[in-house]
């Protein structure tokens, strides 16, 4: 069903027709490889400037989701016509799907590809505020531009006004004269300090000629996205090229993980080509589904002894976590009540990265049985290292969350949380 937005507006189903390999306009110093090439841009901005930018920050997810990335030219390609399509000369690209289909992944690898600005919006991490938005957006565009900036001002982050002016700035000193901004989960941007009436992350209703925003979301009754000019692309579970890249996912996950994956396709008694085309089934089009299943396979907690026949594996991401969830709680249902739930569910309701000292802290539990279940349930999180501060964990995907969210009454981790916060504070 369509959604009511202002101005141009039409939504493309994508469409693999065309050239695949169009160059992306905007490539502000393209040449990624690595990801190297985009944080040494901003190796001698000044202080005053690079304090905002959040590029270090969020290596770990361009890195971390485009490892082993695979296909989705057909999105790409749709992405580049859009902007070079006529009468498009500036405009919003939305690409929205279900969470899990690979949308944070397409992101990273155009960060990855072309080093356009870009921001996450990462509600594990409390990344996204309009303020964290703004100033890191900001501060990008004027050290990849060279703009005559020596600090952002008060006003870069109480509204939209400067980020347009940079757009249009960046946009005479761009060699092509075109500047593509990538937003990541804009569903996942807190409105809190945001005017009803306001676009969210206070963005743009009108684009300068040459900027185009390419931004991603779940599928929302409304983006709270007000603008002038907005194409769609609708990443859909059962599109053939969809399923044509879950299934190439898993050859190549098997090429990759070559000994222990034949070992559990012989137990099985299946070829490679029977078990892509069971899994891509199974996955529902989703791409969580592979990671966390073919990463059980490989380490053998899915294996022929324990499931049996392949026609057991769950269907779909939420029937996965469910699965997981109540064999760990089955093994040992005190411990699983005592031990391994409350640290989960607290890293569920934890606002940003946090430590096994914290989980000890709220939990009431020991450092040593804390990071007992963090090895335990390690497939499930992200460890953050910093030189000289304790290792932090988050979940890994939003989708975990929202499992929790529904099958955990997480009230009172919330409370948890929050009690502890104020016995520190002596209150």
């Amino acid at each position: 069903m369509h959604r009511k937005h202002w101005g141009r507006y039409s939504e493309r189903v994508v469409n693999p027709t065309g050239p695949e390999h169009v160059r992306v306009l905007g490539g502000q110093g393209t040449v990624i490889g690595d990801g190297n090439t985009i944080y040494q841009t901003f190796t001698n901005a000044p202080a005053s400037i690079s304090s905002h930018i959040r590029v270090r920050e969020f290596a770990t997810i361009v890195a971390e989701r485009t490892r082993g990335f695979v296909g989705r030219e057909f999105v790409f390609a749709a992405v580049e016509r859009l902007l070079v399509a006529p009468g498009f000369d500036s405009g919003y690209v939305v690409i929205r799907g279900e969470p899990g289909i690979g949308k944070t992944s397409l992101i990273a690898e155009l960060v990855r590809r072309h080093g356009h600005v870009h921001h996450f919006n990462v509600a594990l991490q409390n990344i996204r505020s309009a303020h964290d938005f703004l100033s890191n957006v900001c501060a990008q565009l004027v050290v990849r531009y060279g703009l005559s900036h020596a600090a952002l001002p008060p006003e870069a982050t109480a509204g939209g006004g400067f980020l347009s002016r940079l757009l249009a700035e960046a946009v005479e000193k761009a060699p092509d004269r075109r500047v593509v901004l990538l937003i990541d989960a804009l569903d996942e941007a807190d409105d809190l300090g945001v005017a009803v009436g306001a676009n969210r992350l206070f963005l743009p209703a009108v684009l300068p000629d040459g900027v185009h925003i390419v931004a991603t979301s779940r599928e929302v009754h409304d983006y709270r996205l007000a603008v002038d000019s907005m194409d769609e692309i609708a990443l859909r579970d059962d599109d053939p090229h969809n399923r044509q890249d879950i299934a190439q996912y898993v050859r190549d996950f098997v090429q990759a993980n070559h000994d222990p994956m034949r070992e559990r396709l012989a137990g099985w008694g299946t070829t490679v080509e029977e078990f892509a085309d069971l899994l891509t089934a199974r996955s529902q089009g989703n791409f969580m589904y592979l990671v966390a299943v073919l990463r059980d396979i490989r380490s053998g907690r899915i294996d022929v002894e324990r499931i049996g026949d392949l026609e057991q594996l769950p269907r779909g991401l939420r029937a996965y976590y469910l699965r997981h969830w109540r064999a760990m709680m089955a093994a040992d249902p005190e411990l699983f009540r005592t031990l391994y739930e409350p640290v989960i569910c607290m890293l569920a309701v934890a606002h940003e990265p946090v430590s096994a000292a914290d989980l000890s802290r709220w939990t009431g539990l020991s450092p040593n049985r804390v990071r007992g279940v963090l090895r335990d349930w390690r497939e499930f999180l992200n460890e953050e290292r910093t030189d000289g501060a304790p290792t932090r964990y988050r979940l890994y995907h939003a989708s975990f969350q929202d499992f929790l969210r529904d099958e955990v009454a997480l009230d009172e981790y919330h409370e948890a949380i929050a009690a502890a916060a104020l016995g520190k504070l002596g209150l």
